[in-house]
């Protein structure tokens, strides 16, 4: 058993590096939960309470001729226990992910198409491993040559995104951009079909493929403030995930890792900019997931406690 906690390290450093990792065909259980839609459908969005008159419908209004840049911030903390050990804390750099969006045309029903591709990838954290802060700075050569493009309706509703990661060769690399893909899916926040005011409450459901597990997601927005364009909004998000096989390509050969049970909590403050597709947001989360992993035919059951500050912001073209 000697080798096995370190084997362990390195098998979780992929696993939570791999943000949004989708999982192979096939592994996914075969219903939603009642109340959530399909996995990769957009989420199931509700009205919870209209808030304070004056009223109004809230809908994204993005100029045809519309560029920016979006900067993305993340700061993610983990801590690895092992049966008979200390709980270990492993050092990931803070990572910063440029990316450049264009809008390419706009629909008589006020469907947004637009074009995006990443710019960057920086890490920097003084302490943090320096193979991982290394292995992330190289990413930063083959990212520009990822673009992508999606649709959204006026109601921030996905109608699709396509993101090719077939120029990359670091299966790394390729593994965790496919991840990045969905964060940028989910980066136009959805908005109720009604009329709203400020202390408007509205909720989405969606089930979330994120690390190799097919988890529930319920995210509630609440309006605290309106001007202009802007809406501020508060957000909490509840996450969670039951029994199921995890299958992550960062696994080497042979291994096996089995999710027990997940759950997760965050909150955080957004602006919604109503005429253009990045937000200005600050979220905190915190996630303990509970597993076994079979590596050589020894089984250990490890759990993972992660922390996540992201923060959004758009910048200049």
């Amino acid at each position: 058993m000697d080798r096995l906690p370190s084997r362990l390290v390195a098998i979780s450093m992929l696993f939570v590096g791999a943000l949004a990792a989708p999982r192979a065909q096939g592994t996914s259980p075969a219903a939603s939960p009642a109340g959530y839609p399909a996995a990769g459908q957009p989420p199931i969005v509700a009205l919870v309470s209209p808030g304070a008159a004056p009223r109004k419908m809230l809908r994204y209004a993005i100029a045809k001729d519309y560029k920016s840049h979006m900067d993305m911030t993340m700061a993610i903390g983990m801590t690895l226990g092992l049966a008979g050990m200390d709980g270990q804390t492993i050092a990931i750099p803070p990572m910063k992910v440029g990316a450049d969006l264009a809008v390419t045309g706009i629909a008589a029903s006020g469907d947004v198409s637009y074009d995006f591709g990443y710019t960057s990838v920086t890490a920097d954290g003084a302490g943090a491993d320096p193979s991982t802060a290394a292995l992330l700075q190289s990413f930063s050569n083959d990212i520009k040559s990822l673009r992508g493009s999606a649709t959204i309706s006026s109601r921030g509703e996905s109608h699709g995104m396509h993101f090719d990661t077939s120029t990359i060769s670091n299966p790394q690399l390729s593994q965790v951009m496919s991840s990045m893909s969905q964060t940028l899916d989910g980066l136009v926040m959805p908005l109720p079909a009604e009329a709203v005011g400020v202390g408007a409450r509205w909720e989405g459901r969606q089930i979330v493929k994120a690390n190799g597990i097919e988890m529930q997601q319920k995210s509630v927005w609440e309006i605290v403030g309106v001007n202009g364009s802007d809406v501020n909004v508060n957000v909490t998000i509840e996450q969670s995930a039951s029994a199921q096989p995890i299958n992550n390509p960062a696994l080497p050969a042979g291994a096996e890792m089995t999710l027990e049970k997940m759950s997760g909590r965050g909150s955080g403050t957004a602006t919604l900019h109503l005429n253009g597709l990045v937000p200005t947001s600050d979220v905190n989360t915190a996630s303990t997931m509970y597993m076994s992993i079979n590596v050589g035919g020894q089984s250990q059951p490890v759990t993972v406690a992660v922390t996540a500050k992201v923060g959004v912001a758009p910048g200049k073209f």
